[in-house]
């Protein structure tokens, strides 16, 4: 069995511990080729392919970080070079201990091995095969070829959007989708 990862593959989160339901992700993983048609696909990704991911959680107060950053660069501002630890970091803006215990929960239940984290509590690193990814995330994993390289290139992409369960009302964080794949 061949191992892919998915360096810049990024599946945002934003879970509680309540039941869950399915909420479209505003995120790029759908590339503009794939969207247009330009990219042809040449085949779904074998089942039991295994995959890593990276599940990045959304920054709790995005307008306060904003606010901060503002202050921070300001000479005039009384929080003028006043840097955060990382421990500060997270407890202003991170998400939430029960967040992070909910995005680690659902990897589980959805036949993930957790393989990582960030110590910022801002991601989970997680591994499984195609048909955990398809389920979970509710896409299907696709080859296309890449319409604009000379040489044939092929990359893996979702066929659609996916979705994450989420009860938390708001929209996960966006982020990107994979550029290519490398054997690990």
């Amino acid at each position: 069995m061949r191992r892919f990862t998915f360096p810049l593959l990024t599946l945002a989160a934003c879970l509680s511990i309540p039941a869950l339901y399915a909420q479209s992700m505003l995120t790029h993983h759908l590339r503009e080729d794939v969207r247009s048609g330009r990219a042809q696909s040449v085949g779904h990704l074998p089942a039991d392919q295994i995959m890593n991911l990276n599940i990045v959680l959304p920054l709790s107060d995005p307008a306060g970080l904003d606010n901060f950053l503002a202050a921070l660069y300001d000479p005039k501002s009384a929080s003028y070079r006043h840097f955060l630890t990382v421990s500060e970091f997270t407890a202003r803006f991170g998400p939430t201990q029960v967040q992070y215990d909910a995005v680690v929960n659902f990897a589980k239940l959805n036949g993930f091995t957790v393989i990582g984290g960030s110590r910022d509590g801002m991601n989970v690193e997680v591994r499984g095969p195609v048909s955990a990814v398809e389920t979970a995330f509710r896409i299907h994993m696709q080859n296309y070829q890449h319409p604009n390289e000379a040489a044939p290139s092929t990359r893996q992409i979702p066929n659609q959007q996916p979705t994450f369960p989420s009860t938390s009302g708001t929209s996960p964080a966006s982020t990107t989708s994979p550029s290519r794949t490398r054997c690990s």
